[in-house]
């Protein structure tokens, strides 16, 4: 089903927008405090920051998808 032409598009999902800055951010939070329990914080909040911006970007490809599933 496609859209008439005088309709006008549907958003982008927050979620999918947010995604990556939260992942980017509380990523390494979590990873320094959680790194902080084991007595390595450095090394841990560079683990979070690639989990948080992995997972981030993961979020965004989803919203992506369903923002093109839903203009079908």
């Amino acid at each position: 089903m496609s859209r008439k032409p005088d309709e006008r598009p549907r958003r982008f999902p927050l979620w999918g927008a947010l995604a990556l800055p939260v992942g980017f951010v509380f990523g390494p939070l979590v990873g320094i405090f959680t790194g902080a329990l084991f007595g390595i914080p450095g090394i841990g909040g560079l683990i979070g920051a690639g989990l948080g911006v992995g997972v981030g970007l993961a979020l965004l490809a989803a919203a992506i998808v369903v923002a093109a599933a839903r203009d079908m």
